[in-house]
């Protein structure tokens, strides 16, 4: 991992003991464990070692959750799917999404920025009742089945309903998960990586209980930029923003797709784009400026670009291997039917504006929660009005 990450320096991974410990803690207690994924990065996600430990070593089913596909075209959701179920025989993919009604059937981003996202809702989530089916399946068990036939436990034990643990990495979307299975907002959700401090639980039904794990960052090679991008560290955290913003632009358009103009244009010798360049661009467009020499903040620019990429307004995403839509074929094109004709559905009154761009970044969206929170005393009567 050494000769990969040589460049941009060793990937961030979980250092609190105690988090782990709240891992062991919920695999301990779980019957079946969800591995949550985020679409957009389910490869960096999914952690191969943690799934041969919960296979070979504590011989638990595991059901691969692939969330936020409303951020991804469906051709995308379905290929991954087929891509882990041919990979690992034994999984089951669910496709999964807490906020349904922010589906877009999107191709690309290249010429502009998506629109700022609305409130979310906890409301009724894609994929919810092919999740509680297929763990009720696993365990033999039926609706209209109060007691429940359930694999039997210790001796001594005397509890007659299945766990479900939910484990992943941080941002994947697993307490936003409880709360679309829920229909309700049962457990408090974030932007922020690392929201979830300590596991919960929470009864599904008479024989049913989640558990809400941490997040916690598995080791890894991939770059810690990728990691940033990913949503696993927090961007108010990130010291130094510019090497990531280079690492995107070395792979992804920025300059189209924010559409800036090089400052040094309107002296007619235009210098060649630099991730520094970018940043002071974007920080001049969005009126982000310092307040002793009015100067555009570089700093607070780069900051804004990385949360533009990890709340998939620029929907940077991995794509699967030998990626064809048109190799789509049997029960796959199926489901990709099914997720196109949900995705295009009318919605009423608010689907024409949610079809709709902005180029312009929104101040108050790129602010953390957390200093927003702390810098004014009257933030909580915001909305009330």
């Amino acid at each position: 991992s050494s000769g990969i990450n040589a460049e941009y320096g060793a990937s961030y991974y979980e250092r609190n003991l105690e988090t782990w410990r709240q891992l062991w803690r919920t695999l301990e207690m779980s019957d079946i464990v969800l591995f949550v994924c985020d679409i957009r990065y389910p490869t960096l996600h999914f952690s191969n070692a943690v799934y041969k430990y919960i296979t070979e070593d504590l011989k638990l089913q595991v059901i691969l959750v692939l969330n936020k596909i409303d951020m991804v075209h469906p051709s995308i959701s379905v290929t991954w799917k087929r891509y882990f179920e041919l990979k690992y025989p034994e999984i089951r993919v669910v496709l999964f999404s807490s906020f349904p009604e922010e589906q877009k059937l999107v191709e690309n981003t290249g010429r502009r920025l998506l629109k700022r996202q609305t409130v979310k809702r906890a409301g009724w989530a894609y994929g919810a009742e092919s999740l509680i089916q297929l763990a009720k399946c696993h365990y033999d068990m039926t609706p209209d089945n109060e007691s429940g036939t359930v694999r039997r436990r210790e001796e001594g034990e005397e509890e007659d309903y299945v766990t479900i643990g939910m484990i992943g990495q941080p941002n994947a979307g697993k307490s936003s998960l409880i709360n679309g299975i829920l229909q309700d907002k049962k457990v408090s959700v974030s932007k922020t990586p690392g929201h979830t401090k300590h596991f919960q639980t929470i009864f599904f039904s008479d024989n049913i209980r989640l558990c809400d794990c941490p997040g916690l960052v598995f080791p890894t090679t991939a770059p810690k930029q990728m990691q940033i991008v990913s949503g696993m560290y927090p961007v108010a955290q990130v010291r130094e923003p510019y090497s990531v913003v280079r690492y995107v632009a070395e792979r992804v358009d920025l300059v189209s797709y924010l559409r800036l103009t090089h400052p040094t244009a309107e002296d007619g010798i235009e210098e060649p784009w630099t991730a520094w360049y970018i940043c002071f661009t974007w920080a001049d467009k969005n009126g982000y400026h310092t307040a002793r020499t009015g100067r555009p903040d570089v700093y607070r620019g780069a900051n804004s670009i990385l949360r533009l990429l990890v709340t998939g307004r620029l929907c940077l995403r991995l794509l699967p291997p030998e990626y064809e839509p048109e190799s789509i074929v049997g029960n796959y094109k199926d489901i990709l039917d099914e997720l196109i004709s949900f995705a295009t559905k009318d919605r009423g009154s608010d689907s024409e504006e949610d079809d709709e761009y902005l180029e312009e970044s929104s101040d108050e969206e790129e602010e953390s929660e957390e200093d927003h929170m702390a810098g004014n005393k009257f933030s909580l009567l915001q909305g009330l009005d």
